[in-house]
């Protein structure tokens, strides 16, 4: 646990720095654990629900000033936490639409703290349609994982 606070820190140490001309941070998750493996929309599962707590309590500090999540009830459920925090609403994109994610997250002003809550196959997607070079893939039971692109392109890899 104090290891996840001490990178928390750096996180929020590397969101203070930012630069002048790029967003000040980026964090794609694949949304938390969900109910069921067989419903397409499915809600979170009570784990899922933990995890996207724990997602705020990590991000509560790091500047968050908008949310991304796709039209599925679990991206959405997984950011809810954070939004209620934060008191902003998530921004719903198609989940086959990653290419209009990817523009939006281009476009997004200098100042900007961003959180993306995708899925298993869309967060590799996003991360390369953002320019990342190293290759990302995500197993169907893992859950933990916070991808950080600072604002010059870094990726910087958390987990929770």
């Amino acid at each position: 646990m104090r290891l996840l606070h001490l990178v928390s820190a750096l996180v929020v140490a590397v969101l203070a720095a930012g630069t002048a001309d790029a967003h000040k941070g980026i964090f794609i998750v694949r949304h938390a654990e969900k109910a069921s493996g067989t419903d397409p929309d499915s809600a979170l599962s009570m784990q899922g629900e933990d995890r996207a707590s724990a997602l705020a309590r990590l991000l509560r500090n790091a500047g968050v000033t908008q949310l991304f999540a796709t039209e599925m009830k679990r991206t959405q459920q997984t950011v809810e936490p954070l939004a209620d925090q934060k008191g902003i609403t998530a921004t719903i994109v198609p989940a086959k639409d990653t290419a209009a994610l990817v523009a939006k997250l281009k476009a997004v002003p200098k100042d900007a703290v961003v959180v993306v809550a995708g899925h298993s196959n869309t967060v590799p997607e996003i991360l390369a349609g953002l320019g990342l070079k190293e290759k990302i893939t995500i197993r169907e039971d893992q859950y933990n994982r916070i991808f950080f692109i600072t604002p010059d392109n870094q990726l910087i890899e958390l987990g929770f």
